[in-house]
């Protein structure tokens, strides 16, 4: 419950700290009687990332620890409003047993994107969702309670969806600050694991 108490305060202090960047961009954003320039569409972008994971569903939650992400975004801008995102994250956690290794979750997804804009604003404020193959992996160990007995290897890929809020704030036209929360859903043989991931990176876009 603690862990679940910080991340709380984390996403919610995310959110204050974007909330008073776009305060602070509508309030000093001059008023002009000239024309916007129109922006060029299709727009690309990568985004390097790094961030954190939160095992949630029970089981999951009782094997694993949080953990670390990196991960790559790489975007499609169809129009203002209208994208497509393909995303690779690698996720590390220590597990919660004794002398067992780390638990790896490689995710590779992709779906549309959707974008919440304002005129006087360049940062943007989006949702997107996906679906893809999660592949799992931790490695054999020897059961540090009883010497003789070897722990099986446990690698599996499965299909899984996600969906989630992000930002995208304004620091040039071609880099800006990501910033992203999602929640995971992945399918198994006998159920689901649920878990969320936190990233923060730099976006390079190409226009």
């Amino acid at each position: 419950m603690k862990t679940f108490k910080n991340l709380n305060h984390f996403l919610l202090a995310v959110l204050i700290i974007f909330s008073g960047v776009t305060f602070s961009q509508i309030k000093n954003t001059p008023v002009s009687n000239s024309k916007i320039k129109k922006q060029n569409f299709p727009q690309f972008s990568v985004a390097p990332s790094g961030g954190a994971i939160f095992p949630l569903s029970r089981d999951f939650r009782a094997d694993f620890k949080p953990g670390g992400v990196v991960g790559l975004d790489l975007g499609l801008k169809i129009n203002k409003e209208v994208g497509l995102y393909g995303k690779f994250n690698y996720m590390f956690m220590s597990s919660k047993k004794s002398g067992a290794p780390i638990g790896q979750y490689m995710e590779f997804s992709a779906g549309p994107r959707y974008y919440f804009t304002h005129p006087k604003l360049k940062s943007q404020v989006y949702f997107e969702g996906g679906a893809g193959a999660y592949y799992f992996n931790q490695n054999s160990y020897i059961d540090p309670i009883d010497n003789t007995v070897t722990v099986a290897q446990v690698s599996q890929t499965n299909a899984g969806i996600n969906g989630g809020v992000g930002a995208s704030l304004f620091l040039s036209d071609a880099v800006s600050i990501l910033a992203k929360t999602k929640y995971h859903n992945v399918f198994t043989r006998t159920g689901s694991i649920g878990f969320m991931t936190v990233n923060a990176g730099l976006e390079f876009t190409f226009k």
